[in-house]
């Protein structure tokens, strides 16, 4: 296991993320999805791999459960992947999807929901949305606890995780146990900040209204009501503000929430659990807060 970073990514091979602002977008998927597959190694085998369709309101939603042990009544931990709203898909985060269900006990359940920009803000809210109905309508047939369930997402994940949940309080509609996110983009197309981060704000927004109730940007919304909420961050992410932001406003809407700094590491760190030392340890801290949210004992521990 690597201790570093820079250590972690030297051994990839010189595969690197794909640049969207550098070339065209096919391209720069292309890329990111031989990124993924680089990173994609020494995935634990799982009990359970079901891949379902859900008829959604702009087509077909794909939707994998994956479970290290078949049991019925399992609490479901809903997954959104990461990867600026524009990349990945089912099989992009298969290594973070699988050590998630081995050292939580949970169900992870990874939505496939639609890339921008070709498809924008609603579209991803309403397919989460949909996707969380069919899952309560659906559990007992699927092996689920359908009061028991939580979000895990990561940069736009855990942006898309905050507003359905907000979506869902202000529809007064059940709420998620819990919400455990890695570094959220949650900020909004800010002056000033990264090409990227504004690139990837639009290509999501659209002409959407950043102001909009239920709103696509999470700092733009009341925050009151919302269940605990986890966050884990890179001291060196460019989006570490967003975190500490998003921390103080939750203090201020009364919101139980526990923020984690994990020293020397970047944006998107934890998908290198694979290889990277701190980012196994992260993952299993975020194992631990779901454990803790459906008061579970620990499963598994994942092989050094």
């Amino acid at each position: 296991m690597y201790r570093t970073f820079q250590e972690a990514q030297q051994g990839l091979a010189g595969q690197r993320p794909g640049d969207p602002l550098a070339m065209p977008i096919e391209e720069a998927r292309l890329r990111q999805s031989r990124y993924f597959q680089a990173l994609n190694t020494g995935v634990p085998d799982v009990a359970r791999s079901d891949d379902h369709i859900v008829r959604g309101p702009h087509g077909d939603i794909p939707v994998r459960l994956v479970a290290s042990h078949r049991q019925e009544r399992t609490p479901c931990l809903v997954f959104l992947r990461g990867a600026g709203f524009w990349a990945g898909g089912i099989d992009s985060h298969l290594g973070t999807i699988h050590r998630l269900a081995a050292l939580t006990g949970c169900v992870i359940a990874a939505i496939d929901y639609r890339r921008a920009p070709e498809h924008r803000y609603p579209v991803q809210q309403d397919e989460i949305l949909c996707v969380l109905a069919w899952l309560r309508s659906q559990g007992a047939d699927l092996g689920l606890h359908k009061d028991a369930w939580a979000f895990f997402g990561e940069s736009a994940g855990a942006t898309l995780a905050l507003s359905a949940t907000l979506a869902l309080r202000d529809r007064w509609q059940a709420l998620p146990a819990g919400l455990v996110l890695f570094y959220p983009n949650c900020g909004g197309p800010r002056q000033g900040s990264r090409p990227y981060s504004q690139w990837v704000w639009r290509s999501y927004l659209g002409d959407a209204d950043p102001d909009a109730v239920p709103g696509p940007v999470p700092l733009h919304q009341d925050l009151r009501g919302l269940p605990p909420v986890w966050l884990g961050c890179g001291a060196q992410d460019p989006l570490l503000a967003d975190a500490l932001e998003l921390a103080g406003r939750l203090q201020r809407a009364a919101v139980p929430h526990h923020v984690v700094q994990f020293p020397d590491m970047p944006h998107a760190f934890v998908m290198h659990a694979a290889t990277l030392w701190p980012a196994r340890l992260a993952l299993e801290q975020a194992a631990a807060e779901v454990r803790r949210l459906f008061d579970s004992p620990l499963m598994e521990t994942l092989p050094s």
